[in-house]
């Protein structure tokens, strides 16, 4: 099982447990989880961006044991973001690029958002945007972590037929005014049912190619995620795939 939905680093509006790369492989090893993707939450706060991409680098090089796979951040608004998308892709060998707009004061419909997404795609990196990082319910008051919403989200992987997204953190709605597109693909630890049964709706609906299994940890507990995807009544060729086989085409899990 692959999770492609997991961070290291401190959070400056609480405390985190299990998020160097020893304590959350070690706990994500309790659950079988045998790799995931991991980003640096560092790189929400720093000017520099690029800082956090080098701490995630060697926290990845210092573990040695190949189970976590990068995901770059990268703002923007930074001047020198061309420069350090191409070292992400090409030195640090970083699968996917994240974006944080609500951290980094810009908009997805934005020209800035524009650049980075077309640089990213023609890299042939997937691009991952988070809906939310912290629930905006349980959110300090300084924090800026407003969610993007589900509608933003699709109209821009819509404007961008020739990159990959993936969407995290967010709970989809099982009947959208349009069809969701085919570059969009979706974690799946916010969707609401534990039961798994909203869940099967989606899956019937986007296909079980288009679902990846996240857990969202450190920020969350990993059962609810397995819950959700051990009581859906999907095969077990499309549990495999959620669980890890869609993963492998990025991340070589």
């Amino acid at each position: 099982m692959f999770d492609v939905n997991t961070s290291i680093g401190h959070w400056p509006f609480r405390q985190l447990e299990n998020n160097t790369p020893e304590t959350l492989k070690n706990y994500l090893l309790q659950y079988g989880i045998t790799g995931a993707a991991v980003a640096h939450n560092h790189a929400a706060c720093y000017m520099n961006v690029q800082d956090a991409n080098w701490e995630l680098f060697r926290a990845i090089e210092e573990e040695k044991s190949g189970f976590f796979r990068g995901i770059a951040t990268l703002n923007p608004l930074y001047a020198a973001w061309e420069k350090d998308l191409r070292c992400c892709a090409e030195q640090l060998n970083f699968r996917a690029l994240r974006l944080l707009p609500a951290y980094h004061n810009y908009q997805l419909s934005d020209a800035a958002a524009t650049e980075i997404i077309t640089a990213a795609g023609e890299l042939g990196l997937l691009v991952v945007i988070p809906n939310e990082i912290v629930n905006y319910r349980q959110r300090h008051w300084m924090e800026n972590g407003i969610p993007q919403g589900t509608d933003t989200l699709i109209d821009t992987a819509r404007r961008f037929p020739q990159v990959n997204f993936l969407f995290t953190e967010a709970n989809f709605p099982e009947k959208p005014s349009q069809p969701y597109p085919g570059n969009a693909y979706f974690e799946m630890s916010r969707f609401r049912n534990c039961f798994g049964r909203q869940l099967d709706n989606f899956i019937q609906l986007v296909g079980a190619d288009h679902v990846l299994f996240g857990s969202g940890a450190p920020f969350k507990e990993i059962e609810p995620a397995l819950i959700k995807l051990h009581h859906c009544r999907i095969s077990e060729a499309d549990r495999e795939l959620i669980a890890q086989g869609n993963a492998q085409k990025w991340f070589d899990c």
